[in-house]
């Protein structure tokens, strides 16, 4: 059997709700391209299993029996893929025609490319904010909001909120719903940081990726459709948690030592006033990422 061009890693936890159509887009998509779907369940309680044997039987499964968390998960995944190109990818994912190619051409015709994304949609087609800048550490503190009322709609800041996504270019970072990495980059940079439980795993893999001389693209010919917040929902207060411990781990190993109890107060203090606003009953997930489903079913 020969090797497949693309791999691509599926992380689940209960996730039996999406995991069917996200399968089965990516499969239709690939039809013609040899490729392998592996797929990694963090101890799903649902019937996330059977969804992704019903969906997809020749799916590489591997069920751990606890949650190892989200970085962990992906570099499970990342030791048996075998494809120079790497998809990864969030279950709540639904891909258009080519999406996973067109990534994959990107990082073809340029050489210098360690990781492709791609254009991304709300459900109700949208355009999602899938590009950025690395965060700094005020970008980080004042969120999301704050950017966008400094630069909106530009190429520049922690989000490119307002920016088209429509040119192939190098960009600062992009979102980790789906994307993909060359093969040979993940050998020099190595794998996902394994204390990043649910967040900012990406930040740090980039930021590494980037220190090595790889350029991380836009590829606005792949589009996907992200339904979002799925896993996050069900835990909001832990998604709180291992979020403010991501930004935490980001930026005390980019400091000297002497930063790391000043950094651990302000991200707990920040920790504490988001999950106040979430037990008021603020979507969590609305706070990153603007939810369109709320808003066309009320």
């Amino acid at each position: 059997m020969s090797d497949p061009l693309i791999s691509a890693v599926i992380v689940t936890w209960n996730s039996e709700s999406d995991i069917r159509d996200c399968l089965t887009t990516l499969r239709a998509g690939l039809a013609a391209t040899v490729c392998e779907i592996i797929v990694v369940d963090n101890a799903s309680a649902d019937g996330t299993l059977a969804a992704v044997r019903s969906a997809d039987p020749d799916a590489v499964v591997i069920a751990n029996p606890d949650n190892r968390g989200l970085a962990a998960a992906n570099n499970q995944g990342l030791a048996v893929a075998r494809g120079p190109y790497v998809l990864i990818c969030n279950p709540d994912v639904v891909f258009g025609d080519g999406a996973v190619r067109a990534m994959v051409d990107v990082l073809e015709r340029h050489p210098a490319a360690g990781w492709a994304v791609p254009r991304v949609l709300h459900e109700y087609g949208e355009l999602q904010t899938s590009a950025g800048d690395l965060p700094t550490l005020a970008d980080t503190l004042l969120g999301r909001q704050a950017a966008r009322r400094r630069a909106p709609g530009s190429p520049s800041g922690f989000w490119w909120d307002g920016w088209a996504h429509d040119t192939e270019q190098v960009i600062g970072r992009g979102f980790e719903c789906a994307y993909v990495v060359r093969r040979a980059a993940v050998d020099i940079v190595g794998p996902q940081d394994e204390r990043y439980r649910l967040d900012w795993e990406g930040f740090d893999w980039t930021e590494r990726f980037r220190q090595a001389g790889w350029e991380i693209w836009l590829a606005p010919k792949a589009e996907v459709v992200h339904l979002g917040g799925t896993s996050r929902r069900q835990v909001p207060f832990r998604s709180v948690v291992s979020q403010h411990k991501g930004m935490y781990l980001y930026f005390s190993d980019r400091r000297a030592a002497g930063w790391k109890p000043v950094l651990a107060t302000v991200f707990a203090l920040r920790a504490a006033f988001k999950m106040g606003v979430t037990s008021l009953g603020v979507p969590l997930y609305s706070w990153a990422h603007r939810d369109r489903r709320s808003e066309v079913r009320s």
